[in-house]
């Protein structure tokens, strides 16, 4: 997991780790727009919050992080958080979903 303030240098951090160890960079921030751009259920929802300048509720963001993490390639790889979580009740969200090692 990489955390930092906003503009910390998180992603150029990912980016180094992505090309020495091969794992993969999954920045919550992307997420969120990719699934708004597909108009998935989840990003409409998402989308909401976005256009209100509001946070996505916790809720959205890890049932995206669930989905793309499930996928069979991804949980054959090693990743790396980038702006998730943000919290300690987002962390525990992970750790109850067995997503933590």
């Amino acid at each position: 997991m990489i955390s930092g303030a906003p503009a910390s240098g998180k992603g150029t951090q990912c980016e180094l780790i992505v090309k020495k160890f091969g794992s993969v960079h999954i920045s919550t921030g992307d997420l969120l727009r990719a699934e708004v751009s597909a108009g998935t259920e989840i990003g409409n929802k998402a989308k909401e919050f976005m256009n209100a300048a509001r946070l996505v509720p916790d809720e959205i963001v890890t049932a995206m992080l669930t989905s793309l993490l499930s996928y069979d390639d991804e949980k054959e790889t090693w990743w790396l958080l980038d702006g998730y979580p943000h919290s300690s009740a987002q962390a525990e969200s992970l750790e109850k979903l067995n997503m933590c090692w």
